[in-house]
């Protein structure tokens, strides 16, 4: 069995959503084949219980440590590896730390990005600023980089000439859910989005519910996350029924039953944020974005450039596709681990990493 006790993993500033998915999915991998380091979010030490193999470094950072990137619980866990081989990054600025090899993991391009058209409050677009600002000084302080679509990778190369790969979220979920519903034909007369924050641009997607409208007085939207980021207007409308945060299970519930699956977001790192949307509900729409182009490549859509949106929407139906470029987790982590692994061997000749 492979040893990699001296690999560490930081995803301490994520404690749900993708970067949860992605810790629970590297958590499982490494567990069944002897176990790594991780470096996590102490919001999250009920969560890890069971994976017995792995030793969890957990961490509670206050806004001053994350301003001013403190990242002196980093150097301390490498110093009691005895000689860290590698260390994982995800999304948090990168630093020179003593191991032999680094990688840095972008799970959000917000902050490499001019964001100010994404309706973001002030306060939240000064925060991207400086992070982005972190991020970019720290990328040339790792040996490898990767993000969760062709496009994020093209912007990365603007500010680092690093090796990069892709590296998207696995589709395990998605591919048994589309297994187990795809033969249902029985749809409600609803539509569902979920995400509500400011780059989701509900603006939008609202304009998308009232063009259904006009064709089905009767259907009803369905609207799941943060209530708070929910525009004033949309909130109001009796035909909207805000679901608020929800279990991942009530939204694949609603949503298999979904006549409509609306996303126009107007930025994504990965186009794993609608296929569940895209796979699971009758028919969808969203918006002409690099990510969404990625996901439905090969795909026959429709463009639809009449609802006064800020970018096209893409019109495509369940029926007509196919998922033979979704991956999974298991494939994902081999890759990485491939890569580090001919890296050690060829440049220290690590000899209790097998090839």
């Amino acid at each position: 069995m492979d040893n990699y006790k001296k690999f560490i993993f930081n995803f301490s500033s994520s404690y749900s959503g993708g970067g949860l998915k992605r810790l629970k999915a590297f958590s499982y991998w490494f567990n069944n084949n002897g176990g790594a380091r991780f470096i996590v979010n102490d919001r999250l030490k009920r969560n890890m219980g069971h994976f017995k193999n792995n030793i969890y470094h957990y961490v509670n950072l206050n806004r001053i440590q994350k301003t001013l990137n403190l990242q002196k619980y980093v150097e301390t866990i490498i110093d009691e590896t005895d000689g860290c081989l590698f260390y994982y990054s995800y999304n948090i600025p990168m630093k020179q730390f003593k191991t032999k090899l680094s990688w840095f993991h972008l799970s959000n391009v917000l902050p490499l990005m001019p964001f100010k058209n994404f309706y973001i409050p002030i306060p939240r677009q000064i925060e991207l600023y400086w992070l982005g600002f972190l991020i970019k000084r720290g990328l040339n302080s790792c040996n490898f980089i990767s993000a969760e679509s062709r496009n994020s990778m093209k912007l990365i190369s603007f500010f680092s000439q690093n090796i990069s790969y892709l590296s998207a979220n696995g589709s395990d979920d998605e591919l048994k859910m589309i297994s187990k519903f795809k033969s249902s034909n029985k749809f409600d007369n609803i539509a569902v989005l979920f995400g509500t924050y400011y780059h989701k641009n509900l603006v939008d997607s609202y304009k998308v519910f009232k063009y259904l409208q006009s064709q089905n007085k009767e259907i009803n939207l369905h609207i799941f996350g943060d209530i708070t980021t929910i525009p004033i207007e949309i909130k109001a409308d009796p035909k909207v029924i805000i679901q608020g945060m929800q279990e991942r299970s009530s939204i694949i519930n609603l949503l298999r039953r979904a006549s409509f699956y609306i996303n126009t977001s107007l930025v994504e790192n990965s186009w794993n944020a609608a296929a569940e949307g895209i796979f699971l509900a009758k028919e969808s729409f969203i918006s002409d974005i690099p990510a969404h182009r990625e996901l439905i490549a090969g795909f026959n859509y429709e463009n639809l450039n009449i609802m006064d949106t800020v970018v096209p929407i893409l019109r495509l139906k369940n029926e007509k596709l196919k998922t033979n470029h979704l991956t999974t987790w298991d494939d994902e982590i081999r890759k990485i681990v491939k890569v580090v692994k001919k890296s050690l061997a060829s440049n220290y000749l690590i000899s209790n990493i097998e090839s």
